[in-house]
């Protein structure tokens, strides 16, 4: 009897400092596989985002999401799908819910607890679906990794271990605010963000996940059951 293969879709919430560097690599895991990818995001690449985040000098001026899939779509023969606006919770109940013969994968890497919040709340509707949540500040982060198979729910999300913040969701942003969210993370603690992030991806792919809680300090990772 064939085993019948679990089909997964990627939704990258965020690409800049560590989103950008993830949905850049992502790709090489899902070559040869039915696994598809899908990229969320509403900011516009800006002269200061080419410091540290997966943006040339070419991209100035273009949305994130479709300047990454489209570099990920002529570079890889995988589909690599964009949504070039802010996700809230009825657009990401709705991309998930159009693709129901793939198991999501949320994967945030957004900087404001009000879209957490909005992920987390995704999470609840749904019966089979991984969520992979990213934080960090300048030279260290967290990533909580919570499970949820046929509504049996392993390992807690973010705000099951701690009050998120009342802070604002992009789109109550004015245009000033999101012009003073400047270049605040380190760039090597991005890149060491996301590379963990994509050993959890490869952990899942080969059936090896662990939920829980990865501690990521400089020089030193902690994993937590």
């Amino acid at each position: 009897m064939t085993q019948k293969i679990t089909k997964y879709k990627f939704f990258v919430i965020g690409v800049g400092g560590t989103g950008s560097l993830l949905a850049r690599d992502l790709p090489k895991l899902l070559l040869n596989t039915p696994h598809k990818m899908i990229l969320l995001d509403g900011d516009v690449v800006e002269l200061k985002n080419i410091e540290r985040q997966g943006y040339q000098a070419q991209d100035i001026g273009d949305n994130k999401a479709l300047s990454l899939s489209r570099k990920i779509n002529s570079l890889y023969p995988i589909e690599c799908e964009f949504d070039d606006k802010y996700c809230t919770y009825e657009s990401l109940l709705s991309l998930i819910k159009n693709d129901r013969t793939y198991v999501p994968v949320i994967i945030g890497c957004v900087d404001n607890d009000s879209t957490r919040t909005i992920l987390e709340d995704v999470f609840k509707r749904l019966d089979n679906v991984v969520y992979i949540d990213s934080a960090n500040s300048d030279y260290e982060g967290n990533i909580y990794i919570t499970t949820k198979n046929n509504g049996i729910q392993k390992s807690k999300f973010r705000s099951q271990c701690y009050q998120l913040d009342l802070d604002k969701h992009p789109l109550e942003k004015s245009c000033q605010e999101q012009a003073a969210d400047g270049n605040v993370q380190f760039l090597v603690t991005n890149a060491k963000m996301a590379v963990s992030i994509l050993e959890h991806c490869n952990a899942l792919l080969s059936k090896e996940l662990k939920e829980g809680v990865q501690v990521v300090n400089r020089f030193e990772t902690v994993f937590y059951n």
